[in-house]
């Protein structure tokens, strides 16, 4: 049975900061300490150029899950680049990844693989078409259908646990905290439900859609259509801060323990209060986001619409890092924890639809020069001969 949904809790929000009156500090010369500290940044490997993208791809800690457009779910090694399994199937989504297994919406359904070998575990036809792309939530299987329902289902064996109709379709990636999942809804309201049941348990209507989540440990921050960035208390939904931009948010804001950082197509990149929502400083893109920002150590690096991405120190909003792709990027990047030091770091995806992976430079070894180029350098004399100890020579 469906899930009742509880009364809203609206709230009225308090009148949006503007972003005119807070420069970005001075910079400070102390570069990023992070994955990607060391600035320059190689293309390990690519998939082939006629191996095209249907969806941007799924991870676990050392492989890529890709769903192509000639009907096959491609697992990559983050390392290598090399193909470890391929299942065919036809998936319209990113596929979703979580307990030792992969799984896919296709044809109707949802289909589940070992994510080791790409073994069939189990399939099930679905009641109705699918709006967003799957989500894995602590053994749960999360599904957002057209008409507006939201749905779990059992990830061992795809057995369904509950669905709630919420009246408006569920767009964004839910964002689950606490015992909740946080979903941001075509109507511009931004709910909570209760994982284990599907119950609402707070709703709040914003002003735009929600581009994206980001749940913390002490706030929602939703980044809207309208321009503007609100923080809801994550038990009650009512709003701490609100920030306005000068145009929709792209994608989900990011954060660290001080900051929230939010892209705006105003072609701005902000950091936040993470507090009290103030502006701490604002940089200007120097091309289109391509996506949201992702933060790692000290450096919050934006896809752009270009062949590179942009690092910015996150301390001051100095620019930091460039990474060159060698092809205009899409979005759908992300960073990579796991694996070797020096081996995939990040990830993305370029406007041809390949998946590219990038990883720190590998500097040569430093070796001694035996001569410098084009001075000789003189045979040293021989040693002269020496005396035996306690007497003269013969």
């Amino acid at each position: 049975a469906a899930a009742q949904p509880a009364p809203g809790v609206p709230a009225s929000p308090p009148p949006g900061r503007r972003d005119d009156v807070a420069p970005a500090p001075a910079a400070t010369g102390t570069g990023p300490s992070s994955l990607l500290a060391r600035g320059t940044m190689d293309l390990r490997w690519a998939t082939p150029p006629d191996v095209a993208l249907a969806a941007p791809p799924a991870f676990d800690a050392a492989t890529a899950y890709v769903a192509t457009r000639d009907r096959a779910v491609i697992a990559i090694a983050l390392d290598t680049g090399a193909v470890r399994w391929r299942a065919a199937t036809t998936a319209a989504f990113t596929p979703a990844v979580g307990g030792g297994r992969v799984f896919v919406v296709a044809d109707g359904g949802v289909q589940a693989f070992e994510a080791s070998s790409g073994r069939p575990a189990w399939r099930k036809t679905l009641p109705g078409t699918l709006a967003a792309a799957p989500s894995y939530d602590t053994g749960w299987l999360l599904l957002s259908f057209a008409g507006g329902d939201f749905a779990a289902l059992r990830a061992e064996d795809g057995t369904l646990m509950w669905r709630t109709a919420l009246g408006a379709v569920a767009h964004v990636p839910p964002a689950p905290a606490l015992d909740n999942l946080y979903l941001g809804l075509e109507d511009g309201r931004t709910l909570a439900l209760s994982l284990a049941t599907g119950a609402v348990v707070w709703t709040q209507p914003l002003e735009g859609r929600a581009s994206g989540l980001a749940a913390l440990d002490d706030q929602l921050v939703v980044g809207t259509s309208a321009g503007f960035v609100a923080s809801l208390d994550l038990r009650t939904g009512d709003v701490r801060w609100r920030f306005r931009t000068g145009a929709a948010v792209v994608s989900a804001p990011a954060a660290d323990d001080g900051r929230i950082y939010v892209v705006a197509y105003d072609h701005l990149l902000r950091a936040l209060d993470r507090r009290r929502g103030h502006l701490r400083w604002k940089r200007a893109l120097p091309h289109r986001p391509a996506d949201g920002p992702l933060v790692t150590g000290g450096t919050v690096l934006v896809p752009l619409f270009a062949s590179e991405l942009q690092g910015y120190a996150a301390a001051t909003g100095e620019p930091s890092l460039t990474v060159a792709t060698g092809g205009e990027v899409a979005g759908a990047t992300r960073f990579l924890t796991g694996g070797r030091p020096m081996g995939t770091r990040l990830t993305t995806i370029s406007t041809e639809g390949q998946l590219l992976a990038f990883g720190p430079r590998i500097e040569p070894a430093p070796a001694p020069l035996d001569a410098l180029p084009g001075v000789p350098v003189p045979e040293p004399p021989a040693p002269a001969s020496q005396p035996p100890p306690g007497g003269s020579p013969r």
